[in-house]
């Protein structure tokens, strides 16, 4: 299964110690370069940063069409821009993006789309993971952005309550 990510997943999953998560689920893991650049670059020193250099199995990928990505871009941010481009010229499978506006316009745009809630979810449900709640409140800890909704929605179809 090959899948495009946006940066906001690569930090939250790093900063949990989990981005080899990615690798376990997907056959294919890709960031556009505006990812990159975003997390490993810009983000030097920061979390994510290292992990994202060193990983070989995320494929970093320049867009073709920088069209589309700079109409896009008015609304969306470039990483995410980048994401959707890149997902479409890849034919991925998934999108794997939290930003709302972002993961509106994909589903728009034909996308499935997962976010870093769902991909924890879908770790305890492949038993890669024991339990979602203990990383969803360590990311709550670290000042990751996760409504009540989402988090309250996960837990019960985790069966954590």
């Amino acid at each position: 299964m090959k899948v495009v990510c946006d940066s906001t997943i690569l930090i939250g999953l790093t900063k949990i110690g989990k981005i080899n998560l990615l690798k376990k689920i997907y056959d294919e893991v890709y960031i556009p370069e505006a990812v990159f650049v975003e997390v490993s670059i810009k983000g030097r020193g920061k979390i994510g940063s290292k992990e994202i250099i060193n990983a070989e199995w995320i494929h970093k990928k320049a867009v073709k069409d920088k069209r589309i990505v700079e109409m896009l871009s008015a609304e969306l941010g470039r990483g995410e821009a980048e994401v959707l481009v890149l997902g479409k010229e890849l034919n991925a499978d998934w999108l794997i993006i939290d930003d709302e506006r972002a993961r509106t316009t994909a589903v728009s745009a034909g996308f499935q789309i997962i976010g870093l809630a769902g991909i924890l979810l879908l770790a305890k449900q492949l038993r890669f993971i024991p339990s979602v709640k203990s990383l969803l409140d360590e990311l709550r800890n670290k000042n990751f952005r996760l409504s009540d909704e989402i988090y309250k929605e996960i837990l019960k179809k985790a069966g954590e309550r």
